[in-house]
């Protein structure tokens, strides 16, 4: 992971919660707080934080803006500083290893990004958010790419929850799964019932974490934020049946905030929630987000956490009773296209 954040997050950090080493690793490659943070929140530096022995760490250096275009991203930037991200990855906006590295490296620069003032999370593509994880990432896998992959979802995970900058969802789509999970990471969640003209109460789109129904469990350093969000109850419920509720049940279970008619009101809406976000002093916005969620990052707290569920879900996806479920599942969507 990249090292490049500033001693004053890294103090801020350890004030807040020691435990949540994760997040400060996260910020190392990008995202910080507002600049004008108060000087009662700089804890001085202790003679067991040793930051003596890390010059390279006194300074914040703020990540390079990517090189490259975009692959499975589409980037605009409106006069208010608020960028939208559209996930672009067809068909479905399956995340893949290069997906996840890419939309990483992303946030991380607007993280840092003085002109980003917040973001708005959407899809190019009609009728999907994102369909979760690319399978053809845990089926048959390789195992080095198979951990790098794992590596990058937890990555994305921590930036999320730790981004100093509003981030609103506008689910313009189905969104199961890591599509969820993405959504999750969101400080605000606004979810069109259905496609544009839909009168048919069947054509919902559906949100939720269905893991279970292809023989693998949901992450669980995402089962805080479903249990917060739905109450534990209910949250442990859907996660063992694998249940994606619709859109307007979802908004009555907590998991989203707003529902509205079709995709072209889910992101006027979106937008309109970020400019309540930036209304607020951004210094205090942010330092209450942060205080809220360190929960939701308490197992990928340090890197032993972090080994420690990598190495049990790779060993769990690549056992054989996984991948023989994995198999039949794609067997059954091969089936469906040829139909």
């Amino acid at each position: 992971m990249r090292r490049t954040l500033t001693s004053l997050l890294m103090r801020r950090l350890a004030a807040a919660c020691a435990a949540t080493t994760a997040v400060a690793q996260v910020r190392r490659q990008g995202t910080r707080p507002p600049q004008d943070a108060p000087p009662e929140l700089r804890r001085p530096a202790a003679a067991h934080d040793h930051e003596h022995d890390h010059p390279h760490e006194q300074e914040f250096q703020p990540p390079q803006k990517p090189s490259q275009e975009p692959q499975f991203l589409k980037l605009s930037t409106n006069e208010k500083g608020v960028t939208t991200v559209k996930l672009a990855r067809a068909p479905v906006n399956s995340f893949n290893l290069e997906f996840f590295q890419e939309l990483n490296q992303w946030l991380l620069w607007m993280g840092s990004n003085e002109e980003t003032k917040a973001i708005v999370f959407t899809s190019a593509i009609p009728t999907v958010f994102s369909a979760g994880l690319d399978l053809s990432e845990v089926h048959n896998p390789q195992q080095q790419r198979l951990t790098l992959f794992w590596q990058s979802f937890q990555e994305l995970w921590l930036i999320l929850n730790s981004f100093p900058k509003p981030l609103v969802a506008a689910i313009t789509g189905n969104s199961p799964a890591a599509g969820c999970i993405l959504a999750m990471g969101c400080d605000y969640r606004v979810m069109a019932r259905g496609p544009k003209g839909n009168s048919d109460a069947r054509r919902q789109y559906r949100i939720g974490l269905n893991e279970t129904k292809l023989g693998i469990t949901a992450p669980a350093w995402t089962m805080p934020a479903y249990a917060y969000l739905l109450g534990s109850r209910q949250a442990e419920r859907l996660l063992q049946l694998g249940e994606t509720p619709v859109a307007d049940e979802a908004q009555k279970l907590g998991l989203v905030d707003l529902v509205v008619e079709d995709e072209e009101k889910a992101l006027e809406a979106a937008y309109q929630m970020v400019d309540r976000f930036l209304l607020i002093p951004q210094n205090s916005r942010w330092m209450s987000r942060d205080m809220m969620r360190r929960e939701y990052l308490q197992m990928l707290a340090s890197d032993e956490d972090r080994n420690y569920d990598t190495e049990f879900t790779t060993q769990m996806l690549a056992s054989p009773e996984v991948q023989q479920n994995l198999n039949t599942y794609m067997e059954r969507l091969k089936s469906r296209t040829r139909k």
